[in-house]
């Protein structure tokens, strides 16, 4: 299993594994094909990182986000990363969100930010996706990097 802050990961929820980074599904998406990108080593801020994390997990998060753009038929992607309290962050370990976006899946654009605040405040596990709902998206998204 794979250490996400004070979470422990199961294998079946990882869809990509690089040499430094995972990616994983999320158990609550602000919209479909919300995912997330970490570094293997549990650091908390990104100033932490080492120059070899930053580029790969930047890199993978290039990589995934081409994935879940094309899947999820998005026509952009937002990329955010919330570095210490104050910014939002609420799992002591960094993380880029990848979010695939279309027009008008928020009546203003930004709202989303707004959204992931409020995703990660209200956290209760009755408003979780199945370990089998986000295994089967796990699997989906697994084969797009095995032909590459």
């Amino acid at each position: 299993m794979l250490r996400f802050g004070q979470h422990l990961i199961k294998p079946s929820v990882v869809f990509l594994r690089t040499e430094l980074c995972f990616a994983l599904v999320n158990r609550r998406p602000v919209v479909p094909g919300h995912v997330l990108v970490c570094p293997l080593r549990p650091v908390e801020r990104f100033r932490d990182l080492r120059p070899e994390e930053v580029a790969d997990l930047f890199c993978t998060a290039q990589r995934v986000g081409n994935v879940v753009e094309k899947h999820f038929c998005g026509t952009s992607l937002t990329f955010s990363i919330q570095d210490g309290p104050e910014a939002g962050q609420t799992v002591k370990h960094v993380h880029v969100h990848v979010l695939p976006r279309r027009a008008g899946d928020f009546s203003r654009n930004d709202d989303i930010y707004e959204e992931l605040q409020r995703h990660d405040k209200d956290d209760s596990p009755d408003k979780w996706r199945t370990e089998e709902e986000m295994a089967a998206e796990a699997e989906i998204l697994k084969k797009y990097f095995q032909e590459s």
